[in-house]
């Protein structure tokens, strides 16, 4: 990603200043080199936090000073900012800790501004184990904020900074008046004016996500302009001086941006707000690429780690798509008139952000470029009621209510139109994650375009046909071979298997992994492009095998067409006829699997090894689980449940089994490597080349089993733990077979 970076910033230079080519083109190399050493250094520094160990201590002390208070799904969170560890009297000096998120069970007495000691215990912030999971460590890092803290006892220091508890104060103040006056959309207004997201309704993040309107519940620069620009205008228009006015305006804006939070967006935002001012009060003319770059060199000094966060991509690039592409269309006359420049303004926007919506969120609202033309005009209508209503709420309710009353039926207005636009066919459309060649060859095909749109005869005709080609350029490739990826689920399983058009899903639960279906499988597989399950076979119905699996199909986030469950364990198997109910309620057809039967897709052949027909269903559901093989050319996959040893040593006694129990590439070792499962003459017969425990962290269980590991090394089989390796992949042609981890460094 950073090269080509470096190569759009290289041809913008040449194209830009071809008078002095060498010296722009030197200072933009050393720029960058600056940049790669100050992230090393930021790396670096992120490394020697979690090499502390703090997270090893039973607890610690740290004092800080309250950036924000917000309330969370459990509690209290706060943000302490320029925090150091409290070491015992005596035991040297103080460590720096930086940022730290301190959480509550109750709500604190605390303001923004306040300095505290909290004390408790100090735990690091994960990474990511899945591919499409989000990533808290690298998201954190960015912000430098290495640890988290549960606070068992907290006491008030003296000192503090007058200035944030003076802005937290007017911040609480707003709150409390939205709350009172613009009734259920009181959330929405506190996300826009205050930078408050806590109180916003689930269901209505998720329908401005859907439609593509999600920025329009953050500060971001559409909120800052409006806000800046215009309480300069009203400054100008009172007689005072241009310096005066920018003076007073730039600072305002500079309060409210540390009020909000002062996330990467807002900095962007003011930076480039200053710039206009300023520019305004030298006689200069405002230039917004050289603006933009601007707020990129001081927000990526203070924070190189934020170049990565999709919010800052998308926020760079859309300023960048108005300020440089669609000036690019504009020149070259692609669409005139107000309309025509309007619609290439968001059309260049869309096609900026393109490729980083796919990255980072996998899903895209190909009609968000119509509906944004509709609800941005009415922003400015929408913030200036609830700024209405901060103004006078507090004193006179009831006028606030009134101010507050056109605001609300914008965003009611707001609401009706997601949901109308949800209805169209193809309004979200899930697309996966490109790959970084994919995002090249768009970024060249683009670069192209706006370089010969001039020079185009059929202007109109040629920008929809790049655009077209724009679109499915980053749509994912049909898989070639297959695909098995084994989840990091914690201590149960999930499993994928994809080959061409065809996708299923073994298992999908766990039992410490609270949310797993929104939190794991969704992003996994959105991020692969994956909407439609052809298949989900359950091996058994304990609650770490069909946890994730119930919220698919609660939600409907992911469509399954069958589902595949073992015969009954009883009468009193409550668990799989409740999941037969909710899958038959979704439209889901179920089916029952026994030894001998078979599914064909292709090269692809699914077989149920065991239970056999006529079994009697065994008082542990372990004992019952779908054992399954998928064969795709020479290689095999065994999925085995949690079967035990009784069930594998049935399995190999009978003679229309045990044939299938040979040559497996890779083996899902059963009852995530218990040591009860997995037993010397199984493993003889099976001899797999790899085997994946799936199972989790420090689990109770004490899984996997010491002589489960033994018994598998001695039999020659390569072993992944996800626990410690995260999601392991296996792909093959059906010849070759390659088997990687996700955490290859750990």
């Amino acid at each position: 990603m950073a090269a080509l970076l470096a190569g759009c910033l290289l041809g913008a230079v040449c194209l830009e200043c071809r008078k002095s080519r060498g010296l722009w083109t030197g200072l933009l190399l050393f720029f960058l080199l600056l940049g790669c050493l100050r992230y090393r250094a930021a790396e670096a520094e992120a490394g020697r936090m979690r090499a502390m160990g703090l997270d090893q201590e039973e607890a610690c002390s740290v004092a800080g000073t309250v950036k924000s208070l917000e309330e969370k799904t459990n509690g209290w969170g706060g943000e302490l900012i320029s925090c150091v560890l409290e070491e015992p009297a005596g035991q040297g000096k103080k460590a720096s800790l930086g940022a730290v998120t301190v959480y509550f069970d109750e709500k604190p007495e605390l303001k923004a501004g306040d300095r505290i000691l909290a004390s408790g215990p100090l735990n690091v912030y994960d990474a990511a184990s899945n591919p499409g999971e989000f990533d808290y460590r690298g998201y954190y890092d960015s912000k430098g904020m290495f640890f988290r803290m549960t606070a068992e006892s907290w006491e008030r220091l003296s000192g503090g900074d007058p200035v944030r508890r003076f802005l937290g104060e007017i911040r609480e103040r707003g709150a409390a008046v939205l709350d009172q006056c613009s009734g259920r959309h009181s959330g929405i207004f506190k996300a826009m004016l205050l930078g408050l997201k806590g109180d916003i309704p689930d269901e209505v993040y998720s329908l401005y996500q859907e439609s593509g309107i999600s920025h329009l519940l953050a500060i971001s620069g559409l909120h800052v302009s409006m806000l800046g620009m215009g309480f300069y205008g009203l400054l100008r228009k009172l007689r005072l001086g241009k310096k005066t006015a920018a003076a007073f305006s730039g600072t305002v804006m500079i309060l409210y941006g540390i009020m909000t939070g002062f996330s990467p967006s807002t900095q962007r935002a003011v930076i480039m707000f200053l710039a206009s001012v300023t520019a305004g009060c030298g006689g200069r003319v405002y230039d917004l690429p050289s603006a933009l770059s601007l707020a990129a060199l001081v927000i990526l000094w203070r924070e190189p780690g934020a170049v990565s966060q999709g919010g800052v991509q998308l926020s760079f690039l859309a300023v960048g798509g108005i300020g440089v592409l669609g000036r690019r269309l504009e020149q070259a006359k692609v669409w005139e008139g107000r309309a025509g420049r309007l619609l290439l303004s968001g059309l260049a926007v869309q096609l900026a952000t393109y490729p980083a919506v796919l990255y980072h969120f996998f899903v895209y609202p190909p009609y968000s470029i119509f509906l944004n033309l509709l609800v941005i005009p009415l922003m400015t209508y929408a913030m200036v009621s609830g700024l209405l209503c901060l103004a006078v709420g507090g004193v006179f309710p009831a006028a606030g209510r009134f101010c507050a009353g056109s605001g609300c039926m914008i965003l009611d207005c707001y609401e009706a139109l997601c949901r109308l636009w949800g209805r169209f066919p193809g309004s979200s459309l899930v697309i996966g994650r490109p790959e970084l060649w994919q995002i090249a060859l768009y970024g060249a095909v683009l670069a192209a375009f706006a370089w010969t749109a001039e020079k185009m005869r059929r202007k109109k005709t040629g920008l929809a046909l790049v655009t077209a080609v724009l679109f499915a350029l980053l749509f994912p490739l049909p898989e070639r071979g297959l695909r098995v990826t084994y989840l990091d689920v914690g201590q149960g399983d999930g499993i994928v298997a994809e080959a061409g058009g065809f996708r299923m899903l073994f298992d999908g639960g766990s039992s410490d992994e609270k949310n797993l279906g929104e939190q794991v499988l969704v992003p996994f597989l959105h991020s692969r492009g994956i909407r439609t399950l052809d298949y989900a076979a359950v091996s058994h119905c304990d609650s770490d095998h069909i946890s994730g699996l119930k919220e698919l199909l609660e939600s409907g986030t992911v469509r399954i067409r069958t589902l595949i469950l073992p015969e009954s364990a009883g009468a009193a198997d409550e668990a799989r006829e409740g999941l037969a109910a909710l899958a038959e309620k979704r439209g889901t057809r179920v089916a029952v699997m026994r030894e001998g039967d078979s599914i064909q897709a292709g090269k692809l052949k699914l077989t149920c090894l065991y239970p056999y027909k006529g079994k009697e269903p065994a008082a542990d559901r372990n004992d019952q689980s779908l054992i399954l093989r998928l064969d795709y050319g020479e290689a095999g996959f065994l999925f085995t449940g949690d079967a035990g040893e009784a069930s594998e040593e049935e399995m190999l006694s009978r003679p229309s089994v045990r044939p299938l129990l040979e040559d497996v590439t890779v083996l899902k070792v059963a009852h995530h490597g218990s040591a009860g499962s997995s037993c010397q003459e199984f493993l003889e017969a099976s001899a797999p080349a790899w085997g994946v425990i799936s199972c989790g962290k420090d689990n109770s269980y004490g899984h996997p089993a010491p002589e489960t590991v033994e018994r598998l090394k001695t039999a020659g089989v390569r072993l992944f733990v996800t626990a410690e390796n995260g999601a392991v992949t296996a792909r093959t042609d059906g010849k070759k077979t390659a088997v990687t981890p996700f955490l290859r460094g750990e």
